[in-house]
């Protein structure tokens, strides 16, 4: 006689519960997906993806593997919901001197696995993104985009809805495993912190806020990037032509003294500061005019060494598990992790020692014995 499917409680309404909650239906259980309507910074997020990282020129961690698992998962996720969710954008990396210049260049000669995703520096004269300045030239990212998160969630959160599987209901560690359940997963993110605090797993709050803008299409105040994304250490992403404008994500701040998920009121200047530097006199002018359609802020979940958190909740029996910390790159690495997680407890497979509780030296000493 088959098994019965194991019932999932899925707690958190962000990105990590919802594509554990994906995965875990996927495989042909009864999720449960629960959450109390609290904040989640992953609707505040533009949903980037990149697979270089541009302070050192090199590739993000695992870029391949998540890569292809992100857009595996959200070809399902497009099929199922009826939506489009995945945005391929360039990225225009204006390079702030000539050392920089040489760094991004060398890796060419040295046939380093970055040259994969990008492209050799260009000339400004060359790019054709003719709102850009920028002496030193730029290097394009090809294999980045966005994916449209808030639709996602709304989505998956009617998806759920549909079948009677959305819950508003809390819970916590202390909770245990609900009445009738195989496994509850912890997704609840920065809500999770104090909690997570006390057995050795630090999830930092890492404050950012966004700001949505939108100019005219054509005329006085256009702005014109070319398709492009530029980044020069903030990020200026076009995403929608709407109400006979082009609207635009600009991002984003950084900041771990902000404990609360309200925008900055400094934010708004500071951002658009320190875009202009990047654009010709015309662009700085369309940007300063753009309109303000909406400032946003939010608490991302981030960890000591940036890689996420997956398998079991250190302490407490079989079956309370968590996913968390997928910080900044949510929407590259959060995929590959959903299905390392369902894999691990459905098949037995093996965690990646890079995202075991384990690995923190705090959680060793707070619980002996502990064992991914």
């Amino acid at each position: 006689m088959a098994s019965s499917p194991q019932r999932i409680v899925v707690v958190g309404r962000g990105l990590a519960g919802a594509l554990v909650a994906w995965r875990f239906m996927q495989r042909g259980c009864r999720v449960e997906w629960w959450g109390d309507g609290t904040h989640s910074a992953s609707r505040v997020a533009a949903g980037m993806f990149n697979p270089v990282s541009f302070r050192r020129v090199v590739e993000v961690w695992n870029a391949g593997a998540h890569l292809a698992a992100m857009r595996q998962t959200l070809r399902e996720l497009e099929d199922a919901l009826g939506l489009k969710l995945l945005h391929d954008v360039p990225v225009a990396k204006v390079f702030a001197n000539d050392d920089y210049r040489s760094t991004w260049d060398d890796r060419w000669p040295q046939q380093h696995g970055v040259c994969q995703w990008a492209s050799p520096g260009e000339e400004l004269a060359e790019v054709g993104i003719d709102v850009l300045q920028g002496p030193s030239g730029v290097g394009r990212v090809h294999a980045s985009g966005w994916v449209d998160v808030p639709a996602l969630l709304d989505g998956m959160e009617r998806h759920f809805s549909d079948q009677g599987l959305l819950q508003g209901r809390t819970w916590s560690v202390k909770d245990g495993l609900p009445e009738g359940a195989d496994a509850v997963v912890d997704c609840r993110g920065v809500g999770a912190a104090e909690e997570l605090a006390q057995v050795g797993v630090t999830v930092n709050p890492n404050h950012g806020d966004v700001l949505t803008l939108s100019t005219p299409l054509t005329g006085p105040g256009a702005l014109d990037t070319a398709g492009h994304t530029v980044n020069n250490g903030k990020w200026l992403l076009p995403t929608e032509v709407k109400e006979g404008r082009q609207w635009w994500r600009l991002g984003a701040t950084y900041s771990w003294h902000r404990l609360r998920s309200t925008p900055n009121a400094m934010a708004a200047e500071e951002l658009r500061d320190h875009m202009v530097k990047a654009l010709e006199e015309g662009g700085v002018e369309a940007l300063r005019a753009a309109r303000l359609e909406a400032h946003q802020a939010g608490l991302r979940p981030a960890s000591p060494d940036r890689r996420p958190t997956v398998g079991p909740w250190p302490g407490q029996p079989k079956g309370i598990l968590m996913l968390n910390g997928l910080g900044t790159r949510g929407v590259l690495v959060g995929p590959a992790m959903a299905t390392h997680l369902v894999n691990w407890w459905l098949d037995g497979v093996n965690l990646p020692p890079e995202v075991q509780a384990s690995r923190f030296k705090s959680v060793r000493q707070k619980v002996p014995g502990f064992q991914d």
